[in-house]
């Protein structure tokens, strides 16, 4: 599977990429600065660069779901802000050695091209390893390493003149300023600036008031199971993984709600990230144990996660009768939330 135990320490896989590039990227700016008098500084402030990135990435979370992480701050712990996070951690990181550069009066062409060549390189092995592994998207990561691992190595093997050297920065701070503004603006747009589709829109998409798009799984004894399947019900779409604590506390909640209003036309489909699990003989034995009689599929490759655009668990959808969807939330939802967004579902809200 995609995620490994380490004592009290979860640790999955794609973490373990984000790692990889990062120690890939802080090598070729040592590289790059070898023989110089600037190798040393460049190691302190790199290292510095990379705590501030950590501790962006994990806080961004407050940007992109204030409310959960409101009403449940430990989630801070379990969760971070996605690829848009990882972006902003980036430009904050960016900012903290640009500060420390000008302050120190080092030679801001010479540093400045060595990290730019040191993210350059860092996401070419990202994409890399994204594409070795065969995760979604794979063409498109393959050519990202193709392309960002051939910059880097003509950048690496031939310093270029002083006078093309400005222009190459400018194109390459060009190119990941694009990459952050257009994931950032993707992301808040979605959540806040359209949050809702306009009435009458029955087109498939994430937003409220879209058609949930479609998606087929199986469940735990093989049985394949479409969402269409549960077309004239209200359907609470859960997004869920065994390792998530807010998940475990979520649970009894969404089986009591299943319980009572199962003969009311509601069901609860739970989606088991079962590509960041153990294995699937875990997910069982903790279904089991909570007593769970609601329907749950496995996403193994995560590609219905993916399609719904899922950061952070839990995550829950509300679908009404006609495969609208009329609420969603992120984080874990109790009783009488559940109830509330049932209300939201039954009025088209």
């Amino acid at each position: 599977m995609d995620t490994w135990v380490w004592g009290p320490f979860i640790i999955q896989k794609s973490m373990l990429f984000v790692i990889a590039a990062v120690a890939a990227g802080f090598g070729i700016g040592r590289l790059r600065l070898k023989g110089t008098a600037m190798g040393t500084a460049f190691s302190t402030i790199g290292l510095n660069a990379v705590v501030i990135w950590i501790i962006s990435w994990k806080l961004s979370l407050l940007l992109f779901e204030p409310r959960s992480v409101l009403k449940n701050p430990l989630s801070l712990l379990y969760y971070n802000g996605g690829i848009q996070g990882i972006w902003l951690a980036v430009l904050l990181s960016g900012l903290y050695v640009w500060y420390t550069v000008l302050k120190e009066r080092m030679d801001r062409a010479l540093y400045t091209d060595s990290m730019l060549v040191s993210i350059m390189g860092g996401y070419a092995v990202y994409g890399a390893v994204m594409y070795t592994a065969g995760e979604v998207n794979r063409l498109t990561w393959g050519m990202t390493a193709l392309f960002a691992g051939g910059f880097t190595v003509a950048w690496m093997l031939k310093k270029p003149a002083n006078h093309l050297r400005p222009m190459l920065q400018k194109f390459t701070i060009f190119i990941i300023g694009y990459a952050l503004i257009w994931t950032l603006s993707v992301n808040i747009w979605d959540k806040y600036g359209a949050g809702r589709a306009q009435a009458g829109d029955a087109s498939v998409g994430l937003k409220i008031g879209q058609q949930a798009p479609e998606f087929e799984l199986k469940m735990l004894n093989g049985q394949t199971v479409k969402l269409s399947d549960y077309r004239g019900k209200t359907v609470m779409l859960n997004f869920w993984a065994t390792w998530c604590p807010p998940c475990r506390e979520e649970m009894p909640h969404m089986q009591q709600f299943y319980s009572e209003y199962e003969k009311d036309g509601v069901v609860i489909l739970g989606v088991n990230a079962t590509s960041t699990e153990i294995s699937v003989p875990v997910v069982d034995s903790w279904l089991k144990e909570w007593g769970i009689t609601f329907p749950v599929v496995l996403d193994e490759q995560g590609e219905v996660i993916n399609r719904y655009r899922v950061n952070s668990y839990p995550a829950t959808f509300v679908i009404d009768r006609d495969g609208v969807i009329r609420h969603k939330h992120p984080g874990p939802m109790n009783m009488q939330m559940l109830k509330e967004a049932k209300k939201k579902a039954d009025h088209g809200m």
